[in-house]
Parts: structure tokens; C-alpha cells; sequence
């Protein structure tokens, strides 16, 4: 074997061992959500659509949780008063209750337990 695959031998298992080094120690590093979500400057928005009428609202906890009981969340952009909404969760079509989350709000809830499968 040549001296460079050595070398990369070497740095891959002293990377692995100072892995298991902080694991020993409980060091909890940031998962990607949690990375991307404290990245993410924005304030978290919540809106909740019957028919044509968006109300915003602001207990984003709450809103997770209805969120979630919905049959399904989609990619959608949707701008109410000037503020953008990216995901929408709803039970169907046509006259039922939408909950609008933007990115923010949405990789919230991922991280709540009624998110985790």
C-alpha cells in the first residue's frame, strides 16, 4: 500500500476514535434539522385556512399538533399578508380545514415527539 492510502487509513480512524472519544462523554452533536432550523433566521408563522379566510395563528405547539393529525403535508408556496408559507398539511380537498406552516415552523414540528415515528 502507498504512503497516502496510509495516511487516510490513519486520519479516517483518528477521526472515528475521537468520535467514540465524545460519544463516551455523552456529547450530543446538532442534528441536520437542528442545524438548518437554528440556521434559519425567520420567524416561525403558522396559519390555519377554511375556505378562503387564513387566520394566523400564533401557539406554533398547538399548531404542530393539528398539523400532524392530518392526513398529509405538501410542498406548497403560499404568501398571506406579505408573509410565505411553504408547507400545507390537510385531510383532502375542497372545503377542509389547511394548516400552513413556513420552513421554520415545519422543521419545528419535525423535531417535536408527535412528529418522530
Amino acid at each position: 500500500m502507498s504512503a497516502r492510502l496510509w495516511v487516510i487509513v490513519n486520519v479516517s480512524l483518528g477521526f472515528v476514535a475521537v468520535l467514540l472519544f465524545l460519544n463516551l462523554f455523552d456529547v450530543q452533536f446538532p442534528t441536520l434539522g437542528k442545524a438548518q432550523y437554528l440556521l434559519d433566521k425567520e420567524k416561525p408563522l403558522c396559519a390555519v385556512q377554511w375556505r378562503q379566510d387564513f387566520t394566523l395563528w400564533n401557539d406554533l405547539d398547538q399548531c404542530c399538533l393539528q398539523a400532524r393529525q392530518q392526513f398529509n403535508c405538501d410542498v406548497g408556496a403560499n404568501i398571506v399578508d406579505g408573509r410565505r408559507f411553504d408547507k400545507v398539511c390537510h385531510t383532502g380537498e375542497g372545503d377542509v380545514l389547511k394548516y400552513w406552516l413556513n420552513n421554520k415552523a415545519y422543521r419545528y414540528c419535525l423535531q417535536q415527539v408527535i412528529w418522530r415515528k
